[in-house]
């Protein structure tokens, strides 16, 4: 940690003379601009490139007791390795008099590690003033300045001056003072104030003011590089090879020596291949060197030596790297350092070179022996700090940075970071269904998650930080929070299963669930709730107001969802299947009905391509989503399919059977009257036999086996108003077209029944009409059974119970049925011998001696 020194002194001293006087400018703040009872008249900063310095100066103007409480203390932080801090003046003025505060025994000097919770120790300290006696309305003027800079930047200056507030400003300035030979780079981002140069004794004064400034409000859930904050770069790095050039300085990578070179030579002897090796050493970095940092002066870039870090076994991302490098390097493998940003990932181009374009290093490691031209799969990009992760250094995940610097020699150019191995979740819950209205059945419920690749790796490290029993009462939880009126009780440990090797990480839940089962006292029906909450916690679902930023998106991200409901018996169930493809997302759903298992199940599939939506697209982004939530909530209810409930039938479709059923009757009762009359005499007919005995049975039982599909499957679809009514949703034309093609199937399949039974009569009664009006029936059958199959699949598309496949091969098999019995009823001479009775007439029977012949009448 380093040895302990005493708090670093604070000087008191007059304002600089390089300081260019500033008078204070801007309007004060309406009431509502104001927040914690305070707000800041003035902020000043001023920058001296030749002594290093930077002088500051702010007032804070009391406006309410609270801001009495909020504004009396004043503290500065500074890094003592290479600042000093000066203050020139903490002035309280009141009624126009001044009150001076400015005594430096009351300055408290300490430690602040902002950043430990995130395992960095950065060295910094704050130098604290308490004011004493703060009254409202008082005016608060304190100025200071800092000299030094951090020796790591090589006397370079880079930063960013911001022209922005998080509560009202009435006045920012900004000044830069730079010897007339020193080459300063600018870039301006969202409109910043307009920079001002003039010549200042030899010097160039560059300047800005910005005055009545406010907070640049956000929606919510805005890209971590994604800001509008007007705001100026300026660095004296011209190129990235300069930047480049200088992070080579920190980066000369030494053959390791000592213990260090022990261990290497060890996994050189372990290894036999060159990627085993590579794979040795990134596990041992990665799980061995624990993350910390100790980034005190220099060390805020610059990287300790890698012997140091094997030692101690703890660094930071640079370190890390450092060491990775040391070690592969040592072996003929190339390894480089590659600066990011985490936040601004591959927008960081968007800004001018400089060092601090960066807050993170990752590695570059050839993992492909060289052959010609290099591409995106020659390497693998490692981060260093992600611990316990899976699959071989090929196929290992490394975070969508974008875009980084890679530190080697010659290098001037930005490099692209592609997107690996990105992986995805898959989730099945299994939801098992008692029987509706027994309280003393039980139902079950199983849950199976799948993580694989860079989601494994983020699951496994969270899921050893974390602990399996709290693991477990947090999923039975969400469960019990999901079915909130049922009992849901844990019925086994959670069950998991790490494939580190093959990078997927497995959990499987088992729940009991007693009275999943709701009664609807209005309608005295039962009723089960479906939401698919699982997948809705990881939506990003907007508001209704207007939207104006840019939606974040997790990236990479796929999920794939689904839900089985096992009922306890046959339901029916309307599928249903879209998906949705945008330039950021994909968003796919199918809902169909597995009728061999009783079995609903509900998929879900959402893929993100970018890391965010467009404000431009954020309201079909809105929509989408909630289109995707309609599609998570569904509610299974009563009347089991086969029943009816009185209340929901349609008396029209009612009144319509009816009128079918005496059309039938009658036209059909006619139609049985029809004889073809070309014979000019009866013969006797002839016993059945041969094929006709086949035909017999298939004539024979079709009137029954129509009639109980009609009642059974088809019938309380036609008379329910739920189904009637189930296409309104898609708009009048859908829903009225689907009603229109119930209308067809009921009078068609209803006519066909009739029809049955009326060449069934024919048959066995040896009628001459029964060929011709048998070769019609099949006919008429096949034309209904393919235009209803092809209207239903242009109306819905596969959407009863994903039925299209079963529908093919239905029409395959009433074509190949027809394609026998039509050629065989025309030409067949036992046909003709045997349909030979004509409507109202008695056969002729003639007693045959044997060996009679029989002529054949003349036509």
């Amino acid at each position: 940690m380093g040895e302990l020194r005493a708090a670093p002194p604070i000087g008191i001293k007059p304002v600089p003379s390089w300081v260019v006087p500033v008078t204070p400018g801007g309007k004060a703040p309406s009431a509502k601009d104001i927040s914690g009872g305070y707000y800041l008249s003035f902020v000043d900063k001023q920058v001296n490139l030749g002594v290093k310095s930077t002088y500051q100066r702010f007032v804070r103007q009391i406006v309410s007791e609270s801001g009495i409480q909020n504004g009396s203390e004043i503290s500065v932080t500074f890094d003592p390795a290479y600042e000093r801090v000066d203050f020139h003046e903490v002035t309280v003025w009141r009624a126009g008099q001044r009150i001076s505060h400015l005594k430096q025994g009351d300055f408290k000097v300490m430690p602040v590690e902002s950043e430990r919770q995130r395992f960095i120790y950065n060295g910094y300290h704050s130098a604290s003033l308490v004011l004493k006696d703060i009254r409202k309305g008082d005016r608060i003027d304190v100025a200071y300045s800092t000299t030094g800079w951090n020796p790591v930047f090589m006397n370079k200056y880079s930063d960013f001056l911001y022209f922005n507030a998080y509560d009202y400003i009435a006045h920012i300035h900004n000044s830069i003072l730079s010897p007339a030979g020193r080459v300063l780079h600018f870039k301006d981002f969202n409109k910043p104030p307009v920079r001002n140069n003039r010549n200042a004794g030899g010097n160039v004064l560059y300047e800005w003011n910005a005055l009545n400034v406010k907070n640049n409000s956000y929606d919510d859930n805005v890209p971590g590089w994604y800001g509008k904050e007007p705001l100026v770069q300026v660095t004296e790095f011209g190129t990235w090879k300069e930047v480049v050039d200088w992070g080579l300085n920190f980066y000369q990578v030494p053959a390791p020596a000592g213990a260090l070179k022990a261990k290497v030579d060890e996994w050189k002897a372990q290894s036999e291949s060159t990627l085993e090796f590579i794979g040795k050493a990134v596990r041992f970095v990665q799980d061995e060197i624990r993350y910390l940092g100790i980034e005190t002066g220099e060390n805020s870039h610059r990287p300790h030596k890698p012997e140091d870090v094997f030692a101690q076994r703890y660094g930071d991302c640079k370190d890390k790297v450092f060491l990775l490098c040391a070690i592969l390097r040592s072996n003929g493998i190339e390894c480089d350092p590659v600066l990011v940003d985490s936040y601004k990932r591959s927008h960081v181009d968007e800004n001018l070179p400089s060092p601090p374009a960066f807050n993170h290093v990752i590695a570059r490691v050839r993992v492909q022996e060289k052959s010609g031209k290099d591409n995106e799969f020659s390497f693998a990009f490692i981060d260093a700090t992600m611990a316990l992760q899976g699959g071989a250094v090929p196929q290992m995940y490394c975070p969508p940075y974008g875009k980084g610097l890679l530190l080697q020699s010659g290098q001037a150019h930005l490099v692209t970071i592609p997107d690996h191995n990105p992986g995805n979740v898959d989730i099945v819950e299994d939801i098992y269904l008692p029987a509706s209205g027994d309280s003393t059945a039980e139902g079950s419920i199983q849950v199976k998650t799948a993580y694989y690749k860079g989601d494994a790796d983020d699951f496994r490290a969270q899921f050893q930080e974390g602990d399996v029993s709290e693991m477990e009462e947090h999923y039975l939880n969400f469960y019990k929070d999901l079915f909130k009126h049922a009992v849901v009780e844990a019925t086994d440990t959670l069950e998991y299963y790490d494939q580190r090797e093959g990078n997927s990480f497995s959990l499987v839940e088992r729940y009991s669930l007693k009275n999943p089962w709701k009664l609807d006292s209005a309608t005295n029906k039962f009723y089960f709730d479906v939401f698919g909450k699982t997948l809705y916690t990881t939506l990003n679902i907007l508001p209704g107001r207007p939207r104006k930023d840019p939606v974040s998106l997790k990236f990479p991200s796929e999920q794939n969802y689904t839900i089985n409901v096992h009922m306890p018996d046959a339901r029916t169930i309307l599928a249903d299947q879209w998906e949705i493809k945008r330039g950021s997302y994909i968003i796919s759903f199918e809902s169909k009905y597995l009728p061999q298992e009783y079995t609903w199940q509900l998929k879900y599939h959402f893929k993100t391509l970018k890391d965010h939506v467009p404000v431009s697209e954020a309201k079909q982004f809105k929509a989408d989503m909630d289109k995707l939530v309609e599609n998570l909530e569904y509610q299974l209810t009563e009347p089991k399919a086969g029943g009816f409930d009185l209340s929901d039938i349609n008396g029209w479709m009612v009144g319509l059977l009816i009128a079918v059923g005496i059309f039938a009757v009658t036209f059909f009762k006619r139609l049985y009257q029809y004889s073809p009359g070309y014979r000019h005499y009866h013969e006797s007919e002839t016993i059945l036999g041969g094929w006709l005995i086949l035909l017999a049975i298939s004539v024979g039982f079709a009137p029954m086996t129509l009639l109980f599909q009609f009642v059974g499957q088809q019938l309380p679809v036609y008379v329910s108003l739920t189904h009637w009514n189930v296409m309104e949703a898609k708009g009048v034309l859908i829903s009225t077209a689907y009603r229109g093609l119930l209308v067809f199937e009921l009078c068609f399949n209803g006519a066909m029944i009739g029809y049955a039974v009326l060449v069934a009569v024919l048959f066995f009664k040896k009628r001459d009409s029964f060929p011709i009006l048998y070769i019609y029936y099949l006919g008429i059958n096949l034309l209904g059974v393919i235009l209803d199959a092809c209207l239903t699949y242009a109306l819905v598309g596969d959407r009863v119970a994903g039925e299209l496949n079963n529908t093919i091969v239905s029409i395959g098999r009433v074509m190949f049925f027809s394609a026998i019995w039509i050629p065989y009823l025309i030409k067949s001479s036992r046909v003709q011998r045997t349909f030979v009775n004509t409507y109202g007439d008695q056969p002729v029977e003639r007693e045959l001696s044997e060996g009679a012949e029989v002529a054949e009448p003349l036509e």
